[in-house]
Parts: structure tokens; sequence; C-alpha cells
């Protein structure tokens, strides 16, 4: 039995993802989490997309990343499709696998590329 199975969890992580996905935004809420740590109160917005079972918390990075793409307002997301990805990160000294979003490839400009 897979541990995702014992603890099951409402949010995506990188372990979920085992390549590229690409979703189609259907809402962003606002979510009561509290950390485990400091047992302090926050909330954070949670993107969720049609046909999935989980949200995506969205961090700093992942919440600009898709306003850069879609506009600053959230409520103007739903419909959009993005791209997840896994990509390995600095954080707290160490080097994790987070969940980053990009904008799908039929959607990218042509031409391009390195040279």
């Amino acid at each position: 039995m897979k541990l995702n199975e014992i603890y099951p969890s409402r949010y995506v992580k990188a372990e979920d993802l085992s390549d590229d996905v690409e979703v189609v935004i259907d809402r962003v809420d606002m979510e009561d989490f509290e950390d485990p740590q400091t047992k302090k109160q926050s909330k954070k917005p949670v993107c969720y997309f049609l046909n999935a079972r989980k949200g995506l918390i969205l961090n700093k990075t992942n919440a600009h990343l898709i306003g850069k793409l879609y506009g600053e307002e959230t409520d103007d997301w739903k419909g959009k499709t993005v791209t997840l990805t896994v990509v390995d990160v600095e954080a707290f000294g160490d080097i994790v696998s987070a969940i980053r979003v990009k904008l799908p490839k039929a959607d990218k400009p042509a031409g391009g590329g390195l040279s």
C-alpha cells in the first residue's frame, strides 16, 4: 500500500506528478492553514482544476507566474490552461522537488529557442 493512500492529501505534491500535466483552472479559493511547527494560522490561495481531485496551494512564485500569463485578477483565470511541471529548487539549505506553473506548449510563441 502506498503512503499517499494511507495519508491522502487534498493538495497536489511534486511526488504526485510523474510528468508535465496540462490542466484547466476552475477557481482559486482562499483557505485556512496552520503551520505545524508554530501553530500560526494563515490563509493561502489554492488553485483548483477541472477534472482533478486535488488543488495546488499557490506559493508566491506560482501565483505570480499565472498572474503574468493571465492577469492579476484570479477570477479571470477560470478556463485558462497551464502546465504543471516538477523542478528541483533550493529551499531551506537543501535541494527539493517543487511544482512550477508554465505556459502550455501549444500557447508558446513560435521561433526563439536556444542558439
